[in-house]
């Protein structure tokens, strides 16, 4: 009977490790798509009812697919290039949830040659649903921005000492 316990731990754990994996190519999916300005790669990224509040300055709370890749888009098009850069990721999976968060520096270059630079966090819920991971809920939150000149962030809360 042991044995039958140690192999269902064993399967339940590389089950697990494989989640972690499919979570990370999501995120490093989302990235590869902003970089490329492909809207519909990002859309695909998220469930079909899920909310994204990249803050206020960015366009706030927008709920579903649709709505979050036109924000997105529009966001998105006044840039010559990107470069979306993943940190560490920190995953709490929970079955078919997750909360994920993970640290992302992203270098932008307007049209008129003019760089901007921002540390971020994305503080995800996913969810398991057509047999992968989808963002259900996203909210960014700043660190260090370095451009983007009068626009309203969510920062990241420090503990004062």
């Amino acid at each position: 009977m042991e044995t039958e316990n140690t192999t269902t731990t064993l399967v339940e754990a590389i089950e697990e490790l494989r989640n972690h994996e499919r979570i990370r190519q999501l995120l490093a999916t989302y990235c590869r798509c902003l970089d490329e300005y492909d809207i519909a790669g990002v859309a695909a990224c998220f469930s079909n009812n899920a909310v994204a509040d990249y803050g206020a300055g960015r366009g706030g709370a927008v709920k579903g697919r649709d709505n979050i890749a036109a924000r997105i888009a529009s966001g998105q098009k006044v840039f010559r290039r990107t470069h979306h850069q993943i940190g560490q990721i920190l995953i709490d999976l929970r079955g078919s949830k997750a909360n994920t968060t993970t640290y992302q520096i992203t270098w932008h270059e307007l049209r008129d040659g003019t760089q901007e630079l921002v540390c971020l966090r994305y503080i995800d819920q996913l969810e398991m649903a057509d047999g992968g991971w989808l963002i259900s809920h996203r909210r960014v939150e700043a660190s260090l921005v370095n451009g983007f000149e009068g626009t309203e962030w969510n920062w990241v809360k420090r503990l004062t000492p």
